[in-house]
């Protein structure tokens, strides 16, 4: 009887203990990853300027009266004698127009579409001091709106990259990681460039991932984490059920070593 007995607590535990780790069961990202292997990371992928961005253009110079034609704004003198105007040129930053343009303050239109952040800085330095407008110019631009979109099986809503580069892993990461719903295997990159929209489909498991021309995003992508398919509808329904087998599962064995 006692043996018995016995057997009903062993089995009890076992059971809880595949219900635990079925529960806690965690996705696996880049599962064919080398340990202590290194593999070529290859090389960064430059954001370049597209139409609709909005550019931050910051130009400082040590003298303040040759930025005022270009900004028209206020500038302020510090210590060291520098002078510097932040947030340049119109509050939400100067549009890139259809045709890559942009309306810059004495220089006119200038093509910045297909140039690199970088790039764009350099060039615009260029024409301020060949041009003799202000020879010790410095120039930094950056895209204040480079935004990703999430969708489906993951915390939807938008990402805002500050650091001008951003890869699938790091923005699934700030936008709260895939739920349990979705396909690991089957994360949907949608990109508009050149005037067309491509599809890219990433499995988050294996090192392919590194490879894909999504890996690293551009502004404006969006992430559609595609949800599994369940005979029980959406999500919340699925996990209420999957809470509510548990339960059984539990009272049964209660009741079964009771018994």
């Amino acid at each position: 009887m006692k043996n018995n007995m016995n057997r009903k607590v062993n089995l009890f535990w076992c059971l809880m203990a595949l219900l635990l780790c079925t529960s806690c069961a965690k996705r696996q990202y880049l599962k064919d990853m080398p340990v202590d292997f290194p593999l070529p990371a290859g090389f960064p992928v430059e954001t370049t300027i597209k139409p609709a961005d909005r550019l931050d253009i910051h130009v400082s110079s040590k003298k303040a009266e040759l930025l005022a034609p270009f900004m028209g704004l206020s500038y302020q003198v510090d210590e060291n004698g520098e002078t510097t105007v932040s947030g340049n040129g119109p509050e939400d930053g100067y549009l890139v127009d259809i045709n890559g343009f942009v309306d810059f303050p004495v220089l006119g239109r200038l093509k910045m579409a297909g140039m690199t952040m970088p790039q764009a800085s350099q060039y615009l330095r260029d024409l301020l001091r060949i041009g003799n407008y202000i020879p010790d110019a410095m120039v930094d631009v950056k895209i204040n709106n480079f935004t990703i979109y999430g969708l489906g099986a993951l915390s939807p809503g938008k990402l805002v990259v500050k650091e001008g580069r951003i890869t699938i892993l790091q923005a699934v990461a700030q936008l709260g990681d895939l739920t349990q719903h979705a396909k690991i295997r089957k994360v949907r990159v949608i990109r508009e460039a050149n005037k067309e929209r491509v599809e890219y489909d990433l499995d988050l498991t294996t090192i392919d991932t590194y490879y894909s021309p999504a890996y690293y995003l551009q502004q404006n992508d969006i992430i559609y984490a595609e949800p599994k398919k369940s005979l029980f509808g959406n999500s919340n329904t699925t996990t209420a059920i999957s809470l509510a087998a548990v339960m059984a599962s539990i009272l049964y064995s209660i009741a079964f070593i009771l018994k």
